[in-house]
C-alpha cells in the first residue's frame, strides 16, 4: 500500500534539523525513540527530562533515554550523527531529552546537552 502523507505531516518530518556548534557535542535536535517500552513510557508527560545514557550489550553500545527512576524507555538510533554523539558521551558530554510526544507506542524527544 503506497500513498502520501498528509502536507502537513511531510513538512513536520522533513523540518527536524540537527544543530552543532562549537565543540561538536552541543547539539540540539528532535527524534522519535526505537523500541519504545510501553511500561516506561506509560505516565511520561510533555517536557519531562529523560537522561541519555550509554547502554552496552556486549561489543554493542547505544544511547538510550532513561527516566529518573531508571527504567529505559526507548533507544536514540538510526539518525545522522548517532556515532559522534556517542563518543561525546563516553567524554563526558551530558544530555537530556525532553519529552515532546508520548504515547503506548510513541515517544519523541528534543535532545539538548545539559
Amino acid at each position: 500500500m503506497g500513498g502520501y502523507a498528509p502536507k502537513g505531516a511531510r513538512q513536520a518530518a522533513t523540518s527536524r534539523r540537527s544543530v552543532v556548534l562549537e565543540d561538536g557535542c552541543d547539539v540540539r535536535f528532535n527524534v522519535d525513540l526505537v523500541g519504545v517500552r510501553p511500561d516506561q513510557v506509560k505516565g511520561l508527560e510533555t517536557g519531562e527530562a529523560l537522561l541519555v545514557q550509554i547502554s552496552e550489550n556486549g561489543k554493542w553500545r547505544s544511547l538510550v533515554c532513561v527516566t529518573n527512576g531508571g527504567g529505559i524507555v526507548g533507544t536514540l538510533a538510526a539518525f545522522q550523527g548517532l556515532a559522534r554523539l556517542i563518543a561525546c558521551v563516553e567524554t563526558g558530554a551530558r544530555y537530556i531529552a525532553i519529552v515532546e510526544v508520548a504515547s503506548a507506542t510513541r515517544c519523541s524527544v528534543e535532545v539538548i546537552r545539559g
